[in-house]
C-alpha cells in the first residue's frame, strides 16, 4: 500500500469512527514509512475531525461519535509525533508556537466534563492548540495555565449552579494578578447565561460547542468556516 493510501485509510477510520486502537495501528504504518509526520496531522488528520464536528453539527453524528473521533486524534497524534525527526519536531513546534492558544477546563467542585470535551475537539479541529485542564480545576491552575502556555483565551465550564460562582473566581485572581486583560475569558455549560457572563466580567458565552468555536474567533479577530 503507497503512502498516500495509508494517510487517507487513516483519515477515513477517523471519519468513520473506527476507534482509537485501530487508528493507532495505521499511525504506526505510517511513521515506519517515513510518511512526514506534521503534514499529515496538519493536512489529514485535522480535517477529519473537522468533518465529524460537521456531521456533528448537521445531526449526522452523536455525541458518541464526536468522543470515538477525539480518542482517535489524540491515540494518532501521539504515534505520529514520538519519533519526529529535528526538522520535522521543529516545524511542529512552531506551529504551536504560532497558534492561538486556549486553556479549558471545568471548575472547581465540577465533575461534569463531556461538553468540555466538546468544546476542546471542535477547537483543535479549527486549529487551535488547546490545553485542558480535566475537570473539578482550581482557579489558580487555570491562571498558572494561561501563564505557562501563553494562552489567548481561557474557557470555564461548570454545570453545577453550586459551581458557578468558581467561574467568577477565575476572573478575579486574573484581576487580582494584575493579568485580566492578557485574556479573553468565555464561559458556558447548562446554567449559564449571556447574564451571567456579563456579571461576572466575562468576555463572551455560548450555549453549545459550535458557538463556542465561533466566539473564540470573533473574540481573536478571526472567523471559522
Amino acid at each position: 500500500m503507497s503512502g498516500e493510501d495509508l494517510v487517507k485509510k487513516l483519515r477515513e477510520a477517523i471519519i468513520n469512527r473506527e476507534g482509537a486502537e485501530v487508528v493507532r495501528g495505521m499511525a504506526e504504518e505510517i511513521a515506519q514509512a517515513g510518511i512526514d509526520a506534521v503534514e499529515v496531522i496538519q493536512n489529514d488528520l485535522v480535517p477529519a475531525v473537522k468533518e465529524v464536528g460537521d456531521r456533528f453539527e448537521r445531526g449526522e453524528y452523536f455525541l458518541t461519535d464526536m468522543m470515538l473521533a477525539a480518542e482517535a486524534l489524540e491515540a494518532a497524534t501521539e504515534v505520529l509525533t514520538h519519533n519526529l525527526k529535528e526538522e520535522g519536531k521543529r516545524a511542529f513546534e512552531d506551529r504551536i508556537r504560532t497558534s492561538k492558544k486556549v486553556v479549558i477546563g471545568v471548575v472547581k467542585g465540577d465533575i461534569h466534563d463531556i461538553g468540555k470535551n466538546m468544546v476542546a475537539l471542535l477547537l483543535r479541529a479549527n486549529g487551535y492548540v488547546v490545553s485542558d485542564l480535566g475537570k473539578d480545576v482550581s482557579a489558580k491552575d487555570f491562571v498558572d495555565e494561561a501563564e505557562k502556555v501563553g494562552a489567548h483565551v481561557i474557557g470555564l465550564s461548570a454545570l453545577l449552579t453550586t459551581t458557578l460562582p468558581f467561574q467568577g473566581d477565575v476572573i478575579n485572581l486574573l484581576s487580582e494578578k494584575g493579568v485580566r486583560g492578557k485574556y479573553k475569558v468565555i464561559v458556558g455549560g447548562g446554567p449559564t447565561t449571556s447574564e451571567w457572563a456579563t456579571s461576572i466580567g466575562a468576555d463572551g458565552w455560548a450555549p453549545d460547542a459550535s458557538n463556542a468555536v465561533r466566539l473564540v474567533a470573533e473574540l481573536l479577530g478571526g472567523s471559522i468556516s
